[in-house]
């Protein structure tokens, strides 16, 4: 789960909640500079089942050793890497293009966004489980691209494919968790755009107001996009114990935290 104070409390935004926002965003995604790449269908699967795996483990989140909730930040990396094997399997099970992105992004996650947030890490120095999740990964994306045409056209899609899915979940998180908290400027690294081969280009992420952040350039097709989130706001204090936690999220009101992207100003 997500987790950011906010005026009145913590806002905690599940994380299939945050998938459900992703798909939002990617259902908007695209005009002339940023096209969508074709097939486009495995890329809206991805960015709405990402995190599907989170499921099972948000129906009893846990809590820090002084009592703060555990968002996902905080979560130690073998929980993480159980939770990314099974969002890999929730997408397997509605598209098989779509899962192989799924396990990009969870592999990504555990290598820097496969480069696009720094060196990624040598693989010895990861556990024995992400590194077993890497390597799998790795063979189901040689085999998933042999069998999609032209091996050339099949990885540089795929490539693609998964920054605009980095791009996209990247958005979400800077709305529902630190960034537009904090007032933070982020960058979206090497977003596909027309005429920029492989390279792409970065798309600077900026604070408008509480519920609003400016892209520049604009890779959407309309001149706004909504993006609500479904949250709930708990009392800002060290909770007890996990159920104490969870009697707290149960009994606070779901709400729509009506966040909205807008092109940055003179674009």
């Amino acid at each position: 789960m997500i987790t950011t104070r906010v005026p009145g409390g913590i806002r905690v935004v599940m994380q299939t909640d945050h998938q459900s926002q992703c798909g939002l965003i990617a259902a908007r995604w695209g005009n002339r500079d940023f096209p969508r790449m074709e097939p486009w269908e495995p890329v809206l699967c991805a960015a709405e089942w990402h995190d599907e795996g989170w499921r099972q483990w948000e129906r009893t989140p846990g809590i820090m050793d002084d009592g703060t909730p555990r968002g996902f930040a905080q979560m130690d990396l073998e929980d993480h890497v159980a939770i990314h094997r099974r969002s890999i399997a929730a997408a397997r099970n509605r598209e098989p293009v779509a899962a192989m992105l799924v396990g990009m992004h969870c592999v990504g996650l555990l290598q820097r966004r496969l480069g696009l947030h720094g060196q990624v890490p040598d693989s010895p120095a990861l556990p024995a489980s992400a590194r077993a999740l890497i390597d799998e990964e790795r063979v189901v994306r040689a085999a998933r691209t042999a069998k999609m045409g032209d091996q050339r056209e099949a990885e540089e899609w795929t490539w693609a494919a998964y920054r605009v899915l980095q791009a996209i979940d990247l958005v979400s998180l800077y709305l529902t968790w630190r960034g537009l908290a904090h007032g933070e400027a982020w960058t979206l690294r090497q977003v596909p755009r027309a005429g920029t081969g492989s390279e792409g280009a970065d798309i600077a992420v900026t604070p408008v107001d509480h519920v609003t952040c400016a892209l520049d350039p604009w890779p959407f097709a309309d001149a706004k996009v909504d993006a609500p989130v479904l949250g709930r706001i708990i009392p800002n204090r060290a909770y007890s114990t996990a159920d104490d936690l969870g009697t707290a999220i149960r009994h606070a009101t779901p709400a729509a935290a009506p966040f909205r992207i807008v092109p940055a100003t003179g674009q």
